[in-house]
C-alpha cells in the first residue's frame, strides 16, 4: 500500500502535468470534493442557524380499553435555533428521547396544548433553543373499545331460483350469532340483525354454501368469524294437468244449466310429490248467486284447493248460463 507522502506526491504530479483527459477530470472532481468537504465542516461550526425539526412524541394509553379512531400524533413540529452540528444530529432524530404523554382517560383527556409541552421539551433539546412551536395542540381521537353480540340472518326475500324451482325447507344459518368488536361509537350505528344476501347467485338445487360476513368499511371493526354456512332445500316443480267437473251451487231451477261443465286445470307440483289431484281435493264451483245478467255468465270459483299445488290456472274462468226451456 502506498504511503501518505507517495499519494500526495502523485496528486502534485497529476495537478502539474496530467497525462490524459481522464486524469485531468479526476483531478477536477477531487478538488471539488475536497473544497466541498472543507466548506461543509466549516459551515457546521456556525451557531446561529434557524431550521424546523420534528420532536418525537409517544402517547401511552390502555389499548385493551380504548381504540384510536385516527392516527395518534407522534411528532411535534418546532422552529429552533442552534449550531450546525447540534441541528444536524437532531434533524436525523439523534439526541432526542421521545416525550411520553400518558392518557388515563382518553375520552375526557383527549388533547394537549402545545404551549404546555414547551417546558418539557426545551431541556431535552439543549443547547438548541426553541423559537416557536408550529402546532397549537395535539388531538387524540380515541373511543371506548366494545364488543356486541348480534344475530345473523339470511335474506330469503332475495333468493333467486332457476325456473321451476322452489325453496322447500327452512333456512339454516350456522353460526347464527356474530361477535363484533371495535369503537363503541361505530358499533352503535350497526343495524341489527346482520343480513347476509346471496347477491346475484341463482340456485337450481339444494344449498349448502359459505357466505362471507360483509365488510363494515373500516379496519377498526373486527368479527370473531369471517363467514357463515347457509343450508336450505331447493326442489324442482313440474307442470301437470287434470280435467275436473264444475259443481253448480244455488241452481234452484232445474231447467238452468251452464257450459262448459268441465275445465282443464293446470298446476305446478313438486317433482317428488306422490299425492295426486282429483275432484276430492280440488273443488270447482259455479254459484248462481254470482250471475252477471249483463252477459249471462258466472265466474268459476275454486272452492277447495290442496296445499301441495301452486300456480293453478283454469282453461276457462267463467261459464255461460243456458236455459233449457
Amino acid at each position: 500500500m502506498k504511503s501518505a507522502e507517495e499519494i500526495i506526491e502523485i496528486l502534485k504530479r497529476s495537478l502539474n502535468t496530467p497525462s490524459t483527459k481522464d486524469e485531468k477530470l479526476k483531478v477536477v472532481v477531487l478538488c471539488i470534493i475536497i473544497s466541498t468537504t472543507f466548506w461543509f465542516f466549516s459551515a457546521l461550526n456556525k451557531s446561529d442557524y434557524v431550521t424546523q425539526i420534528s420532536y418525537p412524541i409517544k402517547v401511552v394509553y390502555n389499548d385493551s380499553l380504548y381504540v384510536a379512531l385516527s392516527e395518534i400524533p407522534d411528532k411535534l413540529p418546532l422552529e429552533v435555533t442552534g449550531g450546525g452540528w447540534d441541528l444536524m444530529t437532531r434533524s436525523f432524530g439523534f439526541s432526542m428521547s421521545p416525550l411520553v404523554i400518558e392518557l388515563e382517560n382518553p375520552i375526557r383527556d383527549n388533547y394537549r396544548l402545545a404551549s404546555n409541552l414547551r417546558q418539557d421539551i426545551a431541556p431535552r433539546l439543549d443547547p438548541v433553543s426553541i423559537n416557536y412551536i408550529l402546532k397549537d395542540s395535539l388531538i387524540f381521537n380515541l373511543d371506548e373499545r366494545a364488543t356486541i353480540d348480534v344475530e345473523v340472518v339470511f335474506d330469503s326475500t332475495q333468493i333467486k331460483l332457476a325456473p321451476n324451482r322452489k325453496v322447500t325447507s327452512s333456512i339454516l344459518v350456522e353460526p347464527n350469532r356474530l361477535m363484533i368488536s371495535g369503537p363503541k361509537s361505530m358499533l352503535d350505528t350497526i343495524k341489527r340483525p346482520i343480513i347476509i344476501s346471496a347477491g346475484d347467485s341463482e340456485f337450481s338445487k339444494s344449498v349448502d354454501q359459505k357466505f362471507s360476513i360483509k365488510n363494515f368499511g373500516t379496519d377498526l371493526i373486527s368479527t370473531n368469524i369471517e363467514e357463515i354456512t347457509v343450508k336450505f332445500e331447493v326442489t324442482e316443480l313440474v307442470r301437470r294437468e287434470v280435467e275436473l267437473p264444475i259443481n253448480p251451487i244455488n241452481f234452484k231451477n232445474t231447467n238452468n244449466s251452464f257450459e262448459p261443465n268441465r275445465v282443464v286445470v293446470s298446476y305446478d307440483i313438486l317433482v317428488n310429490e306422490t299425492r295426486s289431484v282429483d275432484s276430492l281435493n280440488l273443488v270447482l264451483s259455479a254459484d248462481y248467486a254470482k250471475l252477471k245478467k249483463s252477459d249471462n255468465t258466472i265466474p268459476i270459483r275454486i272452492a277447495k284447493q290442496p296445499s301441495f299445488i301452486e300456480n293453478l290456472e283454469l282453461s276457462a274462468i267463467e261459464v255461460n248460463l243456458k236455459d233449457n226451456d
